[in-house]
């Protein structure tokens, strides 16, 4: 299946093998979505919303999947050959943590609003037009971002894994996940997603069972790399990483989906404890793969091999069906994303044209705005700088909408929301101006530049000042 490449780097699964696995994975995906998309394609209830749909473990596998991308793959063994293991648990801990957050708001916005549908509807209906336009523009610009990630993941693994071009690949993934999306709406990507995790979660255990028999540095080596020492920046990633990504979910039409789907708030309740565990669960795994390739010698901080890489380090050390076993699991992580990024997309256009479009127009549109995030995710940008940069522009603008929630924050106008978000975004200008001294350096802080893994308390003080701003 695998054959060695050039460097030897890495196992490259052969061309043939790289086309049955994906292709025939891809089908399987296709075949499932549609199967389930043939009980809602003419069921409009279902179709863009599926309200109160879904179980409680149907749900946490599903916000399992909407917080899991193949991006894990980068940023989070990064994290562990940077921080350490107090890092790894850090970055797992902020991916689940979140989900808690939808138990205690889900029943207020049930309350609140009365489409039970997307939080730009509901804007919509507490705010007026102008606050909604706002969050629907933001909310599209983030499910991009997101969608730019992922598939930059995409391009970077199959180019480390198999002689193909990543591009062909890359495209047919997202025409499969369009397809059954498309014809099925939110519901099929409800149960497809349920059932890849599903398929995810066996993988992860496969995967870990053979690191561990096939991966044992000695105590030497454990102590030599010095990852198991609580380290600064892992204590600050445990207050960076939960506001980045409690305040981005925000603004993730998925998450919100998930949430009006439960079929009760005792469903959704038990699904965000038993989805925070999972979600603990396997990004701390994926995670640990930087600490082990540290230890085990695959990957050196001195070496020409980027931390991002060093997951890949340890799977170039093991047999060539791991790295197969690899490209399905990429292959189903990066569906589980796609086509929730997909159908939140299409939600937060449906809303922003207040629903007077006709649906497959909208559905047209998304489809076309992939062809630019195609475009993007080629020039192979840094994933974890476009995942703070959604971060930082979330934690400046939320929370003056979650606001509204609340009847206690009834007397709230949209104008007052609006000047929030900007105060926001102002206070991590005016804190970096102050922090670093300058105007230029200050303000630049916004682009955060400088990425994740700084020596000062910059990026730390950028997201603790975004909130109290807004």
């Amino acid at each position: 299946m695998a054959d060695d490449d050039a460097n030897g780097s890495s196992p490259k699964v052969s061309s043939p093998a790289a086309n049955g696995l994906v292709y025939m994975t891809l089908i399987c995906f296709l075949a499932l979505g549609l199967l389930a998309g043939w009980r809602s394609h003419r069921n409009a209830g279902l179709f863009l919303k599926a309200l109160k749909s879904q179980s409680m473990w149907a749900l946490s596998l599903n916000f399992l999947a909407v917080n899991i991308g193949s991006g894990i793959f980068f940023t989070l063994p990064e994290v562990g050959t940077i921080a350490g293991v107090t890092g790894v648990f850090a970055y797992a801990f902020a991916c689940g943590a979140p989900l808690f957050i939808f138990a205690v708001v889900g029943p207020a916005f049930r309350k609140r609003n009365s489409s039970q549908w997307s939080m730009t509807n509901f804007i919509m209906e507490r705010f007026g037009r102008p606050l909604h336009i706002l969050y629907g523009i933001a909310s599209t610009l983030f499910v991009g971002l997101y969608l730019v990630s992922e598939l930059t993941t995409i391009y970077s693994v199959f180019e480390l894994l198999t002689p193909l071009h990543p591009l062909a690949p890359m495209i047919v993934i997202c025409v499969v996940t369009t397809v059954y999306t498309a014809f099925g709406g939110v519901f099929a990507s409800l149960v497809t997603d349920a059932i890849q995790c599903v398929l995810i979660l066996i993988l992860v255990v496969i995967a870990a069972i053979v690191v561990g028999v096939s991966v044992r540095p000695t105590k030497a080596d454990i102590e030599r790399a010095g990852l198991l020492k609580p380290t600064k920046m892992g204590g600050e990633l445990f207050v960076i990483l939960p506001l980045a990504i409690a305040f981005s979910n925000m603004y993730h039409q998925g998450f919100w989906q998930r949430t009006f789907a439960s079929r009760s708030d005792h469903d959704l309740r038990w699904a965000t404890f038993i989805g925070f565990w999972l979600v603990f669960t396997v990004t701390a795994l994926i995670g640990m793969a930087g600490p082990l390739a540290a230890w085990a010698g695959t990957w050196a901080p001195d070496s020409d091999v980027p931390g991002s890489s060093a997951f890949f380090t340890i799977i170039a050390s093991l047999p060539g069906w791991v790295s197969g076993l690899t490209l399905v699991l990429t292959t189903s992580l990066s569906c589980c994303a796609i086509d929730t990024c997909q159908t939140a997309m299409f939600a937060s256009l449906y809303d922003l044209v207040e629903q007077r479009v006709n649906v497959w127009t909208v559905r047209a549109t998304v489809v076309i705005l992939n062809v630019p995030v195609i475009i993007l995710a080629m020039r192979a940008p840094d994933i974890l700088q476009v995942y703070l940069l959604a971060d930082l522009l979330a934690c400046a603008t939320i929370l003056p909408v979650l606001s509204g929630l609340f009847r206690r924050f009834d007397f709230i106008h949209w104008v007052d929301a609006f000047v929030g978000c900007f105060g926001g975004i102002i206070a991590v200008g005016v804190f970096g101006q102050v922090y670093l001294g300058n105007r230029h350096d200050g303000w630049r802080l916004l682009l955060l530049d400088g990425g994740l893994y700084v020596n000062d308390e910059r990026v730390l003080g950028a997201f603790c000042f975004a909130p109290l701003g807004s």
